[in-house]
């Protein structure tokens, strides 16, 4: 499956935005310098108390749709 690394350093304001779904999106980049628009949703089940912190893979099926995002 393909996969993208993406660093997210997001405060939890900016999570409690996304969760609530004023922002329907996230604009990141990939370690690679490519830019990546990803859907919010993507975020809920990785939201901490401090927000989104760290470097992550995302990975999507052969159709290009989100499958997963894990910790690096």
């Amino acid at each position: 499956m393909p996969s993208i690394d993406i660093t997210l350093n997001l405060s939890a304001e900016q999570c409690r935005a996304h969760y609530a779904g004023a922002a329907d999106s996230i604009r990141t980049r990939t370690l690679d310098g490519r830019s990546v628009l990803l859907p919010s949703r993507v975020l809920h089940h990785i939201i901490g108390r401090d927000g989104v912190h760290g470097t992550w893979r995302v990975t999507f099926d052969d159709n290009g749709r989100f499958v997963s995002i894990r910790p690096l």
